[in-house]
């Protein structure tokens, strides 16, 4: 008889005990996404549009090609039902490249033209039309640990798969909700934008090869199926066998496998979420930071102060009084 754990595939078996762990929606709750704003742009040759470090946003090309250069990296060249995510505030442009001859001084978008429904810039012909959303991650006490795994930019090209598809269907209903601005309109167009953001990060997810964190957990739904109970029961006193059980594969495999997909021991994400989980307390909860403690798992106040501090660079009483300022 087969060891339980000698499936090696990407996918779990078909009789997954617990078919409702969902690791994307877990950290996507957890960094609380939230849809902001929908506008649409018409760029005419030579358009050159610069944006200031302010939300997240995505950028879906209705008609055309574009360049999107994220300040620090190389230009990134778009074409008509491509999609680009900045999940990350960034300082960025979108332009024709150069390919018009033109090259003058870009027209500088101010609060990431909050005000601005419809972006126009260039002259003639029609070079590039987007249709472009802005979103937020709140709670900033998950993006180092859990979003810092994104990158820069996340491209999904038209013809990736049936994904890229839907993601433009949405898109255009997205613009419909804008337009119409019946009752319910701004709580539609921020559940419209969660919904393309969700699909886009598990679209790029589904098309990785190995990486590290809880992108890497999504590439094997048994390793996905114990890091989501680290996230629904922190304070559990887990031990490397334990998460091995939830996962379904012996102690020995489940760890190994742990730490090619995730890119650490199971037991040190253990401990990097704990934190995570407590900084996000200390700012949106009045509780002792002796039940915060307790509440993530540790056994007293000074061993978490002291870990807190040794990963956040300052205490826990300290970064709650920050914030409160």
């Amino acid at each position: 008889m087969k060891p339980h754990d000698t499936n090696d595939g990407v996918l779990a078996p078909t009789s997954d005990p617990q078919p409702h762990a969902d690791l994307l929606s877990d950290i996507l709750r957890f960094v609380q996404l939230k849809g902001e704003r929908v506008l649409t742009t018409r760029f005419q040759s030579g358009f050159n549009v610069e944006f200031p470090r302010g939300s997240a946003c995505i950028h879906v090309v209705q008609e055309g090609e574009l360049d999107i250069s994220v300040e620090g990296r190389a230009p990134l060249r778009l074409y008509a039902g491509d999609i680009a995510v900045l999940p990350h505030p960034a300082k960025y442009r979108l332009s024709d490249g150069g390919q018009s001859g033109a090259v003058g001084a870009p027209l500088e978008i101010e609060a990431s033209g909050a005000n601005i429904s419809v972006l126009e810039h260039g002259q003639g012909v029609i070079a590039a039309r987007t249709i472009s959303a802005t979103f937020q991650f709140e709670n900033k006490g998950g993006l180092s640990p859990l979003l810092g795994h994104l990158p820069d930019v996340i491209h999904i090209a038209k013809d990736t798969d049936r994904s890229a598809l839907l993601i433009r269907d949405v898109a255009k209903f997205l613009v419909v909700e804008h337009v119409a601005q019946e009752p319910g309109v701004a709580l539609m167009i921020s559940r419209l934008i969660d919904v393309l953001i969700i699909r886009c990060i598990r679209t790029w997810a589904k098309s990785l090869g190995p990486r590290q964190g809880w992108i890497g957990a999504l590439a094997d739904a048994r390793v996905s199926r114990a890091v989501a109970q680290i996230h629904r029961d922190p304070a559990r006193n887990w031990s490397v066998e334990g998460l091995a059980s939830v996962a379904g594969m012996s102690r020995s495999r489940f760890a190994e496998l742990f730490l090619a997909t995730v890119g650490e021991p199971p037991l040190r994400y253990l401990h990097r979420w704990r934190l995570a989980m407590a900084f996000d307390l200390l700012r949106r909860s009045n509780l002792p930071v002796g039940e915060i403690a307790h509440a993530i798992g540790y056994a007293s106040e000074a061993a978490f102060s002291r870990a807190y501090k040794i990963m956040f660079g300052t205490t826990p009483r300290d970064g709650r009084a920050a914030v409160s300022r």
